[in-house]
């Protein structure tokens, strides 16, 4: 009895909302630089959209996911030579399942989303300059960076984590601001040389939503 009693309420509370979100993320690219002291790696910014669905089970639990197109960009540059200069903007598809827990009142209500995700490396592009040894010039470049199997690893995954606030515009419509953050677990290189050469991407997002309350 007390288990049918359980089931009735909780699918009386079930809930479910469909959405769109999109804002910038700063991603930090972690790297083991080994011998190359004068080797500098700096934050960028990019863009991340997306759709998002959430199941309610309560008033203060869900169960939700995302399908996002996130940018992993970063900027590494030489103390020594001033004129190398490279941008780099990595293009990812993500999907973040997470636990959503709820707070608060009726239209103001607080989140936090705790979860993992997994992700594809869709592409990459690079612009900046290099300097050229043979010639002793500096040369600009603007190009696509083609993938190489043996070392570029696409496939990624992490855990991820988020908090928020949503108000209740009405009944049905509702709008979300979020921070979260992206960490990941697998490096962005295959360990195919001697020497280990792991890289990783670890990402805040700042984000805006609006969701369907069915």
């Amino acid at each position: 009895m007390a288990l049918v009693a359980f089931l009735m309420v909780t699918t009386a509370q079930a809930q479910w909302r469909v959405g769109v979100t999109g804002g910038a993320d700063y991603n930090v690219f972690n790297m083991d630089q080994q011998y190359m002291t004068d080797y500098k790696v700096d934050g960028r910014w990019g863009i991340t959209l997306g759709v998002t669905g959430q199941y309610n089970v309560t008033d203060w639990l869900g169960v939700r996911a995302d399908l996002n197109w996130t940018q992993k960009n970063y900027r590494h540059s030489r103390v020594v030579y001033s004129d190398v200069d490279y941008k780099l903007t990595n293009n990812y598809l993500q999907l973040p399942v997470m636990a959503s827990f709820s707070f608060g009142g009726e239209r103001l209500r607080g989140f936090c989303n705790l979860g993992v995700y997994g992700a594809y490396w869709l592409n990459s592009h690079r612009k900046g300059s290099d300097w050229n040894t043979f010639s002793d010039r500096t040369f600009s470049f603007d190009e696509k960076v083609e993938f190489y199997d043996k070392r570029d690893q696409r496939w990624d995954c992490g855990l991820v984590g988020g908090i928020g606030l949503e108000y209740l515009i009405t009944r049905h419509w509702a709008a979300q601001a979020e921070v979260r953050y992206y960490y990941s677990t697998i490096s962005t290189t295959k360990q195919y040389m001697r020497n280990k050469d792991y890289r990783y991407h670890s990402t805040t997002a700042i984000q805006l939503g609006i969701n369907y309350i069915f």
